[in-house]
């Protein structure tokens, strides 16, 4: 009798996600939890490669002469760069 060495977790999911994963081992030839491993290690790989976020020293001093907090200025950032994406995609 082989002694199981590598840790366990029993992993409730739903019966959908059950069913792609049951599928997706049948087509590479692997039992479910092979499957699960290997698409577990692809995660942490893809996640692994993606840049690193660039740091930029930030100095409040012009939002406060604004009298823009730096939510507000994340805010006014992040829908200007999305009303941008968006004239992009309309220029076409």
């Amino acid at each position: 009798m082989t002694l199981q060495t590598e840790p366990q977790y029993k992993l409730r999911l739903p019966e959908e996600l059950r069913d792609k994963i049951k599928e997706s081992a049948r087509e590479h030839v692997r039992s479910m939890n092979a499957d699960i491993v290997a698409r577990l290690e692809a995660s942490f790989a893809t996640e692994e490669s993606l840049p690193k976020p660039i740091s930029v020293p930030f100095d409040d001093s012009f939002l406060i002469d604004a009298g823009l907090t730096r939510e507000q200025f994340g805010a006014f950032v992040r829908k200007s760069i999305s009303d941008s994406l968006k004239d992009d995609k309309g220029s076409d």
